[in-house]
């Protein structure tokens, strides 16, 4: 399995032609741009964070993730596209996007294993880390005892 980059026709693997259809007018008829390809860019983002989240994984090029992750970033997109609309999700939907996040937090756990990139990128995955040190006394209990 490789790295992807998710289409517009994967999202149709979980909402309609129809749907999707009538998603993109409610949005571009308030003068809003089309929600696909920003909500796409945003769950990918997303789903690349939680893989960058555990240190040994090693993210793939910008804009793609594991196609094991592929049903799960589809299933957040099936929700956030309805909701940029302002139309609720349906409950189905939203327990496969409850679940969609639980698989991604196990990711990030490093629970549940994915492929490594063909073409790693360079980007850094994680923040540096403040270390504090603490400081060391400058009496002991022996040179101390009697006080």
């Amino acid at each position: 399995m490789a790295w992807i980059i998710p289409a517009e026709s994967d999202v149709l693997t979980v909402l309609s032609e129809t749907e999707l259809a009538t998603y993109r007018a409610a949005a571009t008829a308030s003068g809003q741009a089309d929600p696909v390809a920003p909500t796409l860019a945003q769950v990918v983002d997303m789903v690349r964070g939680y893989v960058g989240a555990y240190k040994p994984n090693t993210l793939g090029l910008p804009g793609t993730i594991p196609q094991k992750l592929l049903a799960t970033a589809l299933d957040l997109v099936a929700v956030r596209i309805p909701q940029r609309v302002g139309v609720a999700p349906k409950d189905v939907r939203q327990m496969a996007a409850n679940r969609a996040v639980r698989l991604l937090e196990q990711v990030a756990a490093g629970t549940f294993n994915i492929e490594e990139p063909d073409s790693p990128t360079l980007e850094t995955t994680e923040a540096p880390r403040p270390s504090i040190e603490a400081r060391r006394p400058h009496f002991t209990r022996r040179s101390e005892e009697g006080v």
